[in-house]
């Protein structure tokens, strides 16, 4: 579809697929009849291709089908779904990288890489591709070169070791729980150090520029065409050292009107819908006796909450974050907002996440204790408040609806201010929101990745609430590496304690991955990061 065509006309192209069999609407018809071409639509783009700066759904996705890590996360067959698989805590496979092994009782992480894996250009991949990739993840720009000092305990390029053409080392300060899904990120893809030198600039010297819009990678498939505002396409690499995937050409269509996604399923001129959220919960529910369609979800790592900043009143007075907590309707949200494609948020945790508790917080929805709660506070009303929220997010604005009436029973005036993705994420960053609604999905399933994002002091750009807690910051950095299982949940659920008794989220939900899909299809993985892999996907 083109940027230059309008909703109108878009409808009756795809009202007219329907006597055509679809193939009226871009997709081509082409596509529409090849059984190999994978057809999905998208609410996303891409901001760039450049695995260390990549912000974007649609830049994760891509990057995800265009490079190989190390290692992946492992995924298993869902009981009673037969055809889709999810990740569990801790399991890994092999990718580029045939085996690992570790050593200084785990400060040292070393991998074995596969010989015969080659580039595009023919080059094989080395540990010196390995070596390359992390160093430039270090050095260059991108937001890795804070990520992987904090997270793995690696400041210096000295520390990525190649012993020989086929063995890459990572010498860690110190053993890290986390080393091995950091590794799996797609931020860490192995990529042609020859082909992106030769991009290179003096101004320029990791050649991010070219990198925005281009793949240098190994993978199960590589760019095609990256139209900006219309589609992305991906095809089979030839030569990739998995057998071909099935699917030989993905096509991603840039939808961004929701009605429009819902009608290419109905006349199924496309195979699926993908993205953050993608379809709405009511949505979706429409389409579950769709003839044709399914639907498929679990549990995902996905929080959702009301977001307080804590330096501005009245939400500097934890009384009145523990009254908001008790007028947030939460059980009327849950049916009308999310239509059973949630789950109560009872922690700041996700509750798949290892050492989640959901039997800490007192929460739940009293509005009469939330009154009793301001009046404590010494806090009286009408307190004028504007409620931030993202236009397009529409469980956000359909919940802020039912928050709005609630918070103003209890003496807020509350003022729903609609803004785009980006001035929402650019006001967030600079704390500029008194009261918002917010999400948050950690890519790596662990209590300490997710609390130091969230909630330690120096987390500047991702700790929406400014929350500020000497006590917390000191147990986050004294367990982020501690390798003692048992005692690394504990502190997780101390952590909890604190930040429940603190009121620093309104708690809303967890989402469920759901995807909309024709019946046909199978081999969907759901892993972590919650992005798609189409390297097992197939028709049935």
């Amino acid at each position: 579809m083109s940027r230059r065509m309008d909703r109108r006309s878009f409808l009756k192209v795809t009202a007219g697929a329907a006597a055509l069999g679809g193939a009226a609407f871009p997709p081509r018809r082409s596509e529409a009849q090849d059984k190999r071409t994978l057809v999905v639509a998208w609410d996303t783009d891409i901001d760039t291709l450049d695995p260390a700066h990549f912000k974007a759904i649609g830049g994760y996705v891509t990057v995800a089908n265009c490079y190989d890590t190390l290692i992946g996360w492992k995924v298993r067959p869902i009981k009673d779904k037969p055809g889709f698989f999810r990740s569990q805590p801790a399991e890994w496979e092999p990718m580029i990288a045939e085996s690992w092994s570790t050593e200084r009782d785990g400060a040292t992480l070393v991998f074995k890489i596969r010989k015969g894996a080659k580039f595009p250009s023919g080059r094989p991949v080395t540990a010196h591709a390995a070596k390359y990739c992390f160093d430039r993840g270090l050095q260059s720009p991108g937001y890795m070169r804070l990520v992987i000092p904090s997270l793995i305990q690696v400041g210096s390029p000295d520390q990525f070791e190649v012993r020989d053409d086929y063995t890459f080392a990572i010498k860690m300060n110190a053993p890290s729980p986390m080393a091995l899904d950091v590794v799996t990120l797609s931020n860490n893809a192995i990529m042609d150090p020859e082909e992106v030198k030769a991009h290179a600039t003096k101004d320029d010297p990791w050649a991010g520029e070219w990198m925005k819009r281009n793949v240098a990678g190994v993978g199960p498939y590589r760019l095609a065409k990256n139209e900006p505002g219309v589609e992305v396409v991906l095809e089979s690499s030839k030569g990739y050292w998995r057998p071909e995937p099935y699917f030989q050409r993905i096509a991603l269509k840039f939808v961004p009107n929701e009605v429009d996604r819902v009608l290419l399923l109905k006349k199924k001129a496309i195979d699926m819908v993908v993205g953050r959220p993608g379809l709405s919960p009511k949505n979706v529910k429409s389409l579950e006796a769709e003839p044709g369609l399914k639907v498929f979800q679990v549990p995902d790592t996905t929080c959702h909450w009301l977001c307080m900043n804590g330096s501005k009143p009245p939400f500097d007075n934890v009384k009145v974050r523990q009254a908001v907590n008790y007028a947030i309707p939460i059980q009327a949200i849950l049916p009308n907002v999310l239509y059973g494609y949630g789950t109560q948020m009872k922690s700041p945790l996700p509750h798949l996440t290892p050492g989640y508790s959901g039997t800490l917080s007192p929460y739940k929805y009293d509005i009469e204790k939330a009154k009793q709660l301001m009046k404590e506070a010494g806090v009286t009303g009408p307190i004028a408040v504007d409620l931030a929220i993202r236009v397009g997010f529409t469980t956000h604005e359909a919940a802020s609806v039912w928050i709005q009436r609630e918070l103003e029973k209890i003496g807020f005036k509350v003022n729903i201010v609609r803004e785009t993705d980006a001035t929402f994420r650019q006001v967030a960053i600079k704390g500029g929101h008194t009261l918002s609604m917010e999400s948050f999905q950690s890519w790596v399933n662990d209590p300490w990745y997710h609390l130091v994002f969230n909630f330690h002091t120096k987390s500047k750009f991702t700790n929406a609430s400014l929350y500020s807690n000497p006590v917390l910051d000191k147990l986050i950095d004294e367990s982020m590496h501690e390798t003692n299982q048992e005692k690394r949940l504990g502190s997780a659920l101390v952590a909890q304690k604190i930040l429940i008794d603190d009121a620093v989220w309104g708690f809303l939900w967890y989402d469920s991955w759901t995807r909309v899909m024709k019946a046909d299809l199978s081999g969907i993985e759901k892993r972590w990061d919650t992005f798609e892999r189409y390297y097992a996907a197939k028709r049935t």
